[in-house]
């Protein structure tokens, strides 16, 4: 037995017995051991590689302070290009507004004409015209007929009160243009009127608008005045865009540049006038000119009136202001007649405030000198001056309002106002041909008129009507004012109205208007036919 202090666990002789666990490296050959360390050193450097890159972010390291500093920079000039758009964009925020409206109107009319909107769309919004002092007359069109009604209130009215509706037929002037007119009244009363348009089957809501009517009530009312805006689609719609609280429209003609033209009345006219919702909530006052004359006298896209003449008188504020719109394109005895006969009936002599509204002026001074002198074209519209002007003297006319003359003039001759607005679209008149020494202030530039006529606050004291022309830009370029005179009223027994209408039946005739061709190949491009029938 052995004792335990004697116990050696090392001993020589329990080493000798003791069996290798694994081997030992300097047992092992030297090729392996080679082989070994050269791909643990390969692990080594590719794991420390990897650590390094995880470790270390480029944003700690030298170059990616560069390339965030690169990064401030570029979000500083991307800020600064932003700010300068928007700049730019306020700068020319009228300028943009402009062509998206030009462009938006003359997209819509293609879309149309390519039959890509369905079935039962407006194609055109309504448009309102005074008929006459108790009547307003409204015109839409659709894509396709449809059956339609229109019903009217006043927008004060009580519940009890319900709305007047008629049915309208449409006219068909082709597959893609069905025309409706309706005529709203009597509207006796001063007041909102509220009209609505439906379809019946099914029976769906078109349009809805709101417009005012003075008929009685002797308060401010405002008309916006223009003229002559064939062609010149973007002027218009610089135009348009300016013309905010007014509550008539006046246009004194050439609308279009080709009458028979669908497409010309679409982007043209009642585009730019009910794209800044103005024809659908302004009576408009129209008088026709010589390139929206119609030779037929059906006047589809304009005013027309039961006895179909289209020459009419109406009056606003209780008869206080009383309007007259003439057919320059007609060489009439009919007219002449009619003139006489209004000029002297006592719903004129009685106004305070007597405005004639006629396109062709009776005293041009700017047109294009060839046509003036070897053409003819000065005599286009002279009995206005000849035969009408006598008159508007002698029945104490304040104001006649025309077009025609591509530019602005304003004078005085008789003690009558004679104004020109032909600036709203068309290439402006810069040659002058005569001079009749009467014009106080001019303008070759595009323009429009704000007419505010003011009643009196003291019983007894005169009307004022306060006229200011603006120009593309909004400035002001003229002004004036007319007061109401006192007059001792001239009537006179005229000659008799003839019974019917002067345009119906037999009584067309061939017109002293000027060419409607005008020498303007755009009629020969779209083919159209506008011959008169003798």
């Amino acid at each position: 037995m052995l004792h335990p202090n004697s116990y050696e666990p090392y001993s020589s002789v329990s080493f000798q017995h003791k069996q290798p666990t694994s081997p030992h490296p300097d047992s092992v050959d030297d090729d392996y051991n080679k082989s070994n360390t050269r791909h643990r050193e390969a692990f080594l450097d590719a794991l420390m590689e990897s650590r390094s890159k995880i470790i270390t972010p480029p944003l700690l390291t030298k170059p990616t302070k560069k390339r965030r500093w690169l990064w401030r920079r570029y979000r500083q000039h991307i800020l600064f290009a932003f700010f300068i758009f928007i700049f730019l964009c306020y700068c020319f925020s009228n300028t943009i507004a402009i062509y998206f409206a030009f462009f938006r109107i003359k997209v819509d009319n293609a879309l149309f004409d390519r039959g890509w909107i369905p079935c039962g769309v407006l194609r055109k919004q309504p448009m309102l015209y005074v008929q006459d002092t108790h009547h307003v007359q409204v015109v839409w069109e659709m894509n396709c007929p449809k059956e339609m009604t229109i019903s009217w209130n006043k927008k004060s009215r009580s519940d009890i009160q319900e709305d007047v509706q008629q049915q309208v037929d449409p006219v068909i002037l082709d597959e893609r243009h069905a025309l409706y007119k309706a005529t709203i009244g009597p509207l006796d009363i001063t007041d909102d009127y509220v009209y609505t348009i439906e379809t019946q089957q099914p029976k769906r809501l078109m349009a809805q608008y709101t417009f005012s009517w003075h008929a009685t009530a002797r308060e401010p009312i405002r008309v916006a005045a223009m003229s002559d805006n064939q062609f010149g689609l973007r002027t218009f719609v610089a135009l348009l865009r300016r013309i905010k609280n007014v509550d008539y429209l006046l246009h004194a003609g050439d609308a279009v540049q080709n009458y028979p033209s669908l497409r010309q009345w679409q982007t043209d006219f009642v585009g730019p006038l009910t794209y800044f919702g103005l024809g659908q909530r302004m009576p408009m006052i129209y008088a026709h000119g010589n390139h929206d004359h119609d030779p037929t006298y059906e006047y589809h896209y304009t005013r027309v009136s039961p006895s179909s003449d289209p020459w009419f008188a109406f009056s606003m504020a209780g008869g206080a202001i009383r309007f007259v719109v003439l057919d320059s394109n007609l060489d009439w005895e009919q007219q002449d007649t009619w003139l006489k006969h209004e000029l002297a009936s006592p719903a004129f002599q009685n106004a305070e405030m007597r405005v004639i509204v006629v396109h062709v002026p009776p005293f041009i001074e700017y047109w294009d000198p060839e046509g003036w002198f070897e053409k003819g074209q000065s005599e286009w519209g002279a009995f206005v001056k000849d035969r009408f002007v006598p008159l508007f003297e002698k029945y104490g006319v304040d104001l006649v309002i025309s077009g025609h003359q591509h530019n602005y003039e304003r004078g005085k001759r008789n003690g009558i106002h004679y104004t020109i607005i032909g600036g709203a679209g068309g290439d402006l008149d810069l040659e002058r041909v005569e001079d009749w020494k009467m014009y106080e202030a001019r303008s070759m530039e595009f323009h429009y008129v704000i007419l505010e006529f003011i009643p009196p606050k003291i019983q007894g004291h005169p009307w004022e009507l306060v006229w200011d022309t603006f120009g593309l830009d909004g400035s002001k370029i003229d002004s004036m004012k007319v007061y109401s005179k006192s007059r001792i009223p001239v009537y006179e027994l005229a000659e008799p109205i003839i019974d019917q209408g002067a345009v119906t039946g037999d009584t067309i005739e061939e017109l002293t208007y000027n060419d409607l061709l005008d020498d303007n190949p755009e009629l020969e491009e779209e083919n159209i036919d506008i011959s008169i029938d003798p």
